[in-house]
């Protein structure tokens, strides 16, 4: 997936950081294998030293070295470079990542959230075949993240590298993932373009993953001439659109709460089967106990 950012995701327990490790060659496969350029990547039992050199692999322990300032830490990467070149990538990556204030500080100095960044840095410095990252940004703010993925973005189709991201958040997978792998119990349950797994996912596991949804029932529907797929169909809430008359409308419903998020507001309802259903709106005039009609776009 040369130029394609992979999303990894699922509960805690489900398998996903011993695949990163897998890929990386930090653990031993028992079965199968994995191959990069066509070359076999072998676990710690064949190499003295586990890991693959096209492959970087940012984990949840974001390593840096404690002793060496944040500069050093990134010229580290670069060895084989000019000084000139590593002086301009250095400075690079400490404006990218927001550490030019703390470029002569000793990394044992930094709190978690500034030694995560170091460990991000160090990674970038010599752009791989492949980055791995294991849930990398959690003590970074979202402007932050946008600015580090939309760089990402920028080189992996230069250099026709490609990301895996784990994540256990479905807003860093739909943000920046082109396509997303969904883990359960060890085992792949659904591979598919990121919009795809959104609003078709197989199950209602990966349904609930992916964020906010219900299920429409075939008994929901204002017409009988609408047919659901296995008579229920799994819906976020921006699929649905308020309509004026029930001619226009899949179902109707009454209000039975309402919340502003900020963007505007979210509606919480029920249809007349007594299956909650939510939805969004800009308009702020809709009232509890409201009866509402509610067009559906399908995917």
């Amino acid at each position: 997936m040369p130029g394609k950012i992979l999303a990894i995701i699922g509960k805690s327990g489900s398998g996903k950081t011993t695949l990163l490790k897998c890929i990386y060659g930090l653990e031993d496969l028992q079965e199968g294998k994995i191959t990069i350029d066509n070359k076999l990547v072998l676990g710690p039992a064949y190499n003295l030293i586990p890991g693959h050199q096209d492959m970087r692999f940012v984990s949840q322990d974001f390593y840096v070295l404690d002793n060496h300032t944040v500069e050093e830490n990134i010229k580290d990467k670069l060895a084989g470079y000019t000084d000139e070149y590593k002086q301009k990538r250095a400075n690079q990556l400490l404006r990218l990542l927001d550490l030019t204030p703390y470029k002569s500080l000793k990394a044992i100095t930094l709190s978690s959230g500034q030694k995560q960044r170091v460990a991000i840095a160090r990674s970038l410095a010599e752009f791989p075949k492949v980055l791995l990252l294991d849930e990398p940004f959690s003590n970074l703010d979202l402007p932050l993240r946008d600015k580090i993925f939309t760089y990402i973005r920028q080189q992996i189709k230069k250099e026709n590298a490609a990301v895996i991201l784990v994540t256990h958040q479905p807003e860093e997978a739909l943000r920046y993932a082109d396509e997303t792998a969904v883990m359960e119990n060890g085992k792949l349950i659904q591979h598919d373009a990121t919009f795809t797994v959104y609003y078709q996912p197989k199950t209602k596991n990966v349904a609930a993953l992916m964020g906010r949804y219900f299920i429409l029932e075939q008994d929901d529907l204002i017409s009988a001439k609408v047919k659901l797929s296995k008579n229920q169909t799994y819906i976020r809430p921006n699929q649905l659109q308020i309509v004026e008359t029930k001619a226009q409308a899949h179902i109707q419903v009454t209000v039975t709460n309402v919340f502003f998020n900020g963007y505007g507001f979210e509606y919480f309802a029920e249809t007349k089967q007594g299956n909650s259903v939510y939805f969004y709106s800009k308009d702020n005039t809709i009232q509890i106990d409201d009866a509402v009609y509610l067009k559906v776009k399908w995917y």
